[in-house]
């Protein structure tokens, strides 16, 4: 297929509910919504943006919220940390429900609990009462994303089309980043900070409501007959991973050996490798380990971790630098992200276009390449520089550099997984998101403060520990080149090629040619041969992603795809 082919309107008709087209023409309007891949795509992004708007924009706001919350300095990063705490927790467990009892169960319950809890957050005056709210309206988003995800992998088929709803979920997530931040900085200067959390909250029932027409309800009735729910497995994963987190985040400010913050941490580590092993041993886990088979998925799971541990360290120390060193105002601040992320949504679109001619650990590679480079030029900035000088350019670069890394990670870890799997893939993926963030600003924070002149020094002495925080962001793209080198795959999905049909039909023949021959030389009689004949054409039916197809097709050298 074709990109110049993909649309994203094309009717569909779905088993169980209508017949044909003509009896979809003859529905109510609002009864032939949920047949159009436009409006699911454009729900699904918007649930992907509506998360980073409301991350974004409280990060911006949290000056005016220490002030009306009465929050202690020290007690602040709660507002961030509690959200994300209850998100990673809950994500493993959201995406594995939406595998038992449908994703649109799932994502319409996770919608609909997080424009409750928003609203909530917004009335919240106390700082213990919007901790609490903050960590509930998590778990929400922790139900929603994976299902969302799972259910746009499992709507449009593997192939351009899911490669570009894949960039645009992706590209969502980016324009979320920048209207976040300016939001963040609007509202803040003007009618309330806590306006953030009454938008949301209307944003994310509005999502539900058109969820419940646009979905399709067969995403209700998954074909998995086993819904036994692994309740030990849901119970370790949780505490561990919400231990972990807390501990990335909390001890930069009560220290990194403080008993407050390594007890848990220990505790949590306990819990997980408890996790794993009664995953292994269980019939029903809530993570199947078939999941890790693939090269493509554990790589991915892993890079991403560095991926969001550079671009995580980046916004928090740029934004230092414009507000501390630089002296622009909250709302200006907002404002120079915009050609970042109006980068990286162009960045999104155009990298998936390449996956024709380039392997994705090639441009993986020269990603990490960009981002290392814009952390050199970003810590060249010093007090009364412009921000057209460095930030500007070294914001063009990271852009460059993040979309490619971080696209070719996205698709590649759902490229392999069964529907059936869907869920519980793009959970785990998303968990390490979540941990990269906190390990990156760890890492950094750590060097900042061990490079930091005396408070005497004013800009300057600011700036030096900035400075050294940049490296660090540029050491870890180090890491992560290294990683993607001697992990990435180095097999792309034959999806990622528009010829792969047709040039796989004609080398199906050449590669059983070479089967039977060999088989032929060690195996007397026709039964094996025919049977192996029968299991590679199982083995390279072109509706499928086989281990053996990429190999075949990049021997024919047409289609850009390497093993």
């Amino acid at each position: 297929m074709s990109d110049k082919n993909v649309s994203i309107t094309t009717a569909v008709v779905v088993p169980g509910e209508i017949d044909t087209l003509a009896d979809a023409k003859r529905l109510p309007w609002y009864r032939r919504l949920n047949q159009s891949k436009g409006l699911l795509l454009f729900l699904i992004s918007m649930a992907q943006m509506l998360d980073i708007i409301n991350v974004a924009s409280v990060t911006i706001a949290l000056p005016s919220i220490l002030r009306d919350v009465k929050y202690e300095p020290n007690q602040l990063q709660w507002i961030v940390s509690a959200y994300a705490l209850t998100y990673a927790a809950f994500l493993l467990v959201g995406g594995r429900m939406g595998d038992l009892f449908g994703h649109r169960r799932i994502f319409l319950i996770g919608t609909t609990w997080f424009a409750i809890w928003s609203l909530v957050c917004g009335f919240a005056r106390n700082p213990i009462f919007m901790s609490v709210a903050r960590g509930i309206q998590g778990a929400g988003a922790g139900f929603t994303i994976p299902s969302a995800l799972a259910l746009l992998t499992t709507t449009f088929p593997p192939g351009p089309e899911r490669t570009f709803a894949l960039s645009m979920f992706g590209g969502a997530g980016c324009i979320g980043q920048t209207i976040g931040v300016l939001l963040g900085g609007v509202f803040d200067a003007t009618i309330g900070w806590y306006w953030i959390f009454y938008i949301t909250a209307i944003i994310s029932a509005s999502l539900a409501v058109a969820g419940y027409f646009v979905i399709s309800k067969a995403n209700d009735h998954p074909e998995t007959t086993d819904r036994r729910i692994d309740y030990g497995g849901v119970l370790m994963f949780m505490v561990g991973i919400i231990m972990v987190i807390y501990y990335l985040s909390e001890s930069p400010t009560s220290g990194w050996a403080s008993a407050k913050t390594l007890a848990p941490f220990l505790v949590g580590l306990a819990f997980l490798a408890a996790f794993v092993a009664w995953e292994w041993r269980i019939d029903y886990p809530i993570m199947p380990f078939r999941i890790w088979r693939s090269r493509r998925f554990l790589s991915s799971a892993v890079i991403i971790i560095c991926v969001t541990a550079c671009y995580n360290t980046m916004i928090f120390f740029s934004s230092l630098t414009f507000q501390n060193v630089l002296k622009y105002s909250p709302l200006i601040t907002a404002c120079c992200y915009i050609v970042h992320g109006v980068g990286l949504l162009i960045g999104l679109y155009t990298v998936t276009k390449m996956y024709k001619y380039i392997r994705t650990k090639f441009i993986m590679m020269i990603g990490w390449c960009l981002i290392v480079g814009s952390s050199v030029i970003f810590a060249q900035i010093v007090p009364g520089t412009s921000y057209w000088h460095w930030a500007f350019p070294a914001l063009i670069v990271n852009c460059l550099g993040l979309s490619p890394t971080w696209m070719s990670c996205q698709v590649n870890a759902v490229a392999d997984a069964d529907d059936e799997d869907q869920g519980v893939v793009g959970a785990v993926f998303n968990v390490a998101i979540q941990l990269g963030g906190p390990i990156g600003l760890a890492i950094a924070t750590i060097i900042e403060q061990a490079y930091e002149g005396p408070l005497s020094g004013g800009e300057d002495a600011l700036m030096s520990g900035y400075r050294a925080a940049f490296y660090a962001f540029g050491v870890i793209g180090g890491v992560g080149f290294f990683l993607t080198l001697v992990l990435g795959s180095n097999r792309d999905p034959l999806e990622f090629s528009d010829l792969a049909p047709e040039v796989l039909t004609d080398d199906q023949e050449k590669g059983f040619e070479v089967i039977e021959s060999a088989c032929a030389s060690v195996i007397d009689g026709k039964a094996e041969v025919v049977e192996g004949k029968a299991e590679f054409g199982r083995m390279t039916d072109k509706s499928s992603v086989s281990s053996v197809a990429p190999t075949v097709v990049e021997n024919k050298g047409t289609t850009g795809l390497s093993a």
